[in-house]
C-alpha cells in the first residue's frame, strides 16, 4: 500500500529529480545551442514577418518599426535596413524565390535545436516517419510566423486607430491606463501561449494541458522577473566600453540564453511531474550502496530509500528464520529489502541482501520457479513488487536495464563456475 510522503519530502524529491535530469541531459548545452540558433533565425524570421505585413497586410514600414521597436529584442538590430531590403524587391523572380527558401531554412534552425532538446528531455525516439514529422513541424512553424505577423498587425491597427481618432485625448484616466496595460500584457500573454503549446505538442508523450499551463506560467513569470532585475542593474556603458557596437547583441544573447535555460528547466519539470512515480521507482532501484561516502549519494538514499512513498507494493514483515518464499514456488514479483537481512543459497553460492537492495529479479523476469528458499537472517521488512511494475521500469529506464543486465551476467557467471 502506497503512503503519500509529506509535502516537504515530496518537493525535495521532485526538485532533486528535476536537477539531476537537467544536468544529466546536458540541457545547458542545448540552451546555448538554442540561443545561438535563435540569433541565427531571428533576422530571417523578422524578414518573413515584415514581408507578410508589408506585402499582404499593407502595413507601412514606419508604423511597423514603431511597433517592433517597443520590444527590447528588436533594438539590437537595424530594422530600417531589413525593411529597406524587403521593399527593394519589386517582383518575385527565380532568384527571389530561391532566397526566400534559404531564409525559411535559416529560420528553422531555432526550431530544430528546440526539438532536439525536448526529445532529450522526454526520451522520445527518432520519428519512424521523418517526412510526416517534418511536414507537421514545418506547418507549425509557418502557423507560428503567421500568428506573430497577425498579432503585430492587430497591435498596429489598434495603435493607429487610437492615434487617428484622438481617443487618448478624450478617454478617462483609467481607460488610458487600461489600454497601456493591455498593450504591455499582450506580449507576455503571447509568450505564455506559445510556450504552453510548445510544451504540449512538441513532446511525444503529450503532457496534460494543466501541467503545460502551470509550468508555462512559471516559465513566463520567471523570465519576466529576471528581465526586470537584469535591466534594473544593467550598466550598458560598461558593455559599450568592452564590446563596442556588439554590446546590444551580447546582452541579447545573454537574455535569450537565460530564457532557454528556463524553458528547458520547466520542460524537465513537466517530464518529472508526468512520470513522477516511475522516476521515483528508478531512483529506488538504482540506489547507491550504503558504503558510498559521497554526500550526494547519502542524500539520494535518504530521499528515496522508503518504497512506501513511491510504490504500489505489498509489505511483508518477517521474523528471524522465516522464509520469504519456498523452493519450487512460482515467481511473480521481485523483492525490496527495506530493513533487516535476507540470505539466498543457489549454485553453491550464498548471497546476502541488506536494506536498500533488490533480489529475485531473474526468477521474476524468466518466470521460472524458485530454485531455493530465501530466509530472513534477522527481523526484516520487505516489499513485493509485481512483474508488471518491474517490466514498466525496464521499458522506461535504460539505466535500470543496464543494472539488470549486470545482475544477470553475474548470476550466469556464477552458474557456469559452479557447473564446472
Amino acid at each position: 500500500m502506497k503512503r503519500r510522503p509529506r509535502f516537504a519530502k515530496r518537493a525535495a524529491q521532485f526538485l532533486t529529480l528535476v536537477s539531476t535530469l537537467f544536468f544529466k541531459n546536458d540541457l545547458l548545452t542545448y540552451a546555448a545551442a538554442g540561443s545561438y540558433g535563435f540569433l541565427c533565425s531571428l533576422v530571417p524570421v523578422i524578414m518573413l514577418i515584415a514581408g507578410i505585413l508589408i506585402r499582404f497586410f499593407k502595413t507601412t514600414p514606419d508604423s511597423l518599426i514603431d511597433v517592433l521597436n517597443q520590444t527590447s529584442i528588436m533594438q539590437a538590430f537595424d530594422l530600417q535596413n531589413v525593411l529597406r531590403s524587403i521593399l527593394s524587391v519589386k517582383k518575385a523572380g527565380i532568384f527571389e524565390i530561391i532566397i526566400t527558401v534559404f531564409i525559411l531554412l535559416m529560420a528553422r534552425r531555432f526550431f530544430n535545436y528546440l526539438t532536439r532538446g525536448f526529445r532529450q528531455i522526454f526520451r522520445d525516439a527518432v520519428p519512424q516517419r521523418p517526412l510526416l514529422a517534418g511536414i507537421i513541424t514545418f506547418s507549425s512553424e509557418v502557423l507560428l510566423v503567421l500568428g506573430v505577423a497577425l498579432l503585430v498587425f492587430v497591435l498596429n491597427v489598434f495603435q493607429t486607430f487610437i492615434n487617428v481618432t484622438g481617443l487618448v485625448t478624450y478617454a478617462p484616466w483609467f481607460l488610458k491606463k487600461s489600454g497601456e496595460l493591455f498593450l504591455n500584457v499582450i506580449p507576455v500573454a503571447s509568450m505564455f501561449l506559445i510556450i504552453m503549446m510548445f510544451y504540449h505538442f512538441v513532446p511525444g508523450s503529450k503532457p496534460k494541458f494543466s501541467y503545460c499551463a502551470f509550468f508555462s506560467a512559471l516559465c513566463t513569470f520567471s523570465f519576466w522577473i529576471f528581465d526586470i532585475f537584469f535591466h534594473l542593474f544593467l550598466n550598458m556603458g560598461r558593455y559599450n566600453v568592452v564590446y563596442g557596437v556588439l554590446s546590444n547583441l551580447i546582452v541579447l544573447l545573454l537574455e535569450v540564453y537565460v530564457f532557454f535555460i528556463l524553458l528547458l528547466f520547466f520542460a524537465e519539470c513537466i517530464f518529472v511531474r508526468q512520470f513522477y512515480e516511475i522516476l521515483s521507482f528508478e531512483q529506488l532501484y538504482l540506489l547507491p550502496p550504503e558504503n558510498s561516502r559521497t554526500p550526494l549519494d547519502a542524500f539520494t538514499r535518504v530521499l528515496f530509500k522508503e518504497p512506501e512513498s513511491v510504490l504500489d507494493a505489498v509489505e511483508i514483515n518477517l521474523q528471524k528464520g522465516q522464509n520469504v518464499y519456498e523452493s519450487d514456488t512460482k515467481s511473480g514479483c521481485i523483492y525490496y529489502v527495506a530493513s533487516g537481512q535476507i540470505s539466498y543459497f543457489e549454485n553453491n553460492h550464498i548471497e546476502y541482501y541488506s536494506a536498500g537492495t533488490f533480489f529475485g529479479e531473474i526468477d521474476c523476469l524468466t518466470k521460472r520457479k524458485r530454485k531455493s528458499a530465501a530466509v530472513a537472517e534477522t527481523d526484516a521488512k520487505l516489499f513485493c513488487i509485481s512483474y508488471e511494475t518491474f517490466r514498466e521500469l525496464l521499458d522506461f529506464s535504460s539505466d535500470s536495464n543496464k543494472k539488470m543486465v549486470e545482475t544477470m551476467n553475474a548470476f550466469y557467471n556464477r552458474t557456469n563456475t559452479s557447473a564446472e
